[in-house]
């Protein structure tokens, strides 16, 4: 989405400049990796059989590995 030009100018001069934005209202949601690495790690995959149409259907159980590292 975008604004023309002039429209954002003349709404940006409405603005008084010592006016703060408002505060988030919502946490950052994407943070990139830390840099330490876990002790512990989930994997897991869905166990589905060939045979169904219905991806519903095919779904037979759910597989969980645990690793933990020393």
């Amino acid at each position: 989405m975008s604004l023309p030009a002039d429209l954002f100018e003349e709404l940006e001069s409405l603005v008084a400049p010592d006016e703060l934005p408002s505060p988030a209202l919502l946490p950052p949601l994407f943070r990139e990796e830390q840099a330490g690495e876990s002790p512990f790690q989930l994997n897991g995959k869905l166990i589905t059989n060939e045979r169904g149409d219905d991806y519903l259907d095919s779904l037979e159980g759910a597989e969980l590995q645990f690793e933990f590292k020393r």
